[in-house]
């Protein structure tokens, strides 16, 4: 049986840093991390303890392209009509 070798942590940032962007990962809110990590303020966590990954931004822009797909097939009954006087060229 092989085992995958484990990042090697170098310090309480380094743990704490790690548990907050795994939290981040599973969904966990802000403020509860925040208060795992007892910090102060929701911007320090934020700012400093919660990493994304470029899997990170991958994932969450295909969620936003599927939101956006989905939204886009339903009739918003906010289209241009061909006989109306609204440029084509210009969506609000």
């Amino acid at each position: 049986m092989t085992f995958r070798q484990l990042p090697e942590w170098h310090g309480w940032h380094a743990a704490q840093r790690g548990l907050g962007s795994n939290l981040y990962r599973l969904g966990v809110p802000d403020k509860v991390i925040q208060a795992i990590l007892r910090h102060s303020n929701v911007n320090i966590t934020l700012g400093y303890y919660v990493k994304s990954t470029s899997s990170d931004v991958m994932a969450a822009m295909e969620k936003f392209e599927e939101k956006l797909t989905a939204e886009s097939l339903q009739d918003s009954q906010r289209t241009v009509k061909p006989d109306s006087d609204a440029m084509s060229g210009f969506v609000n």
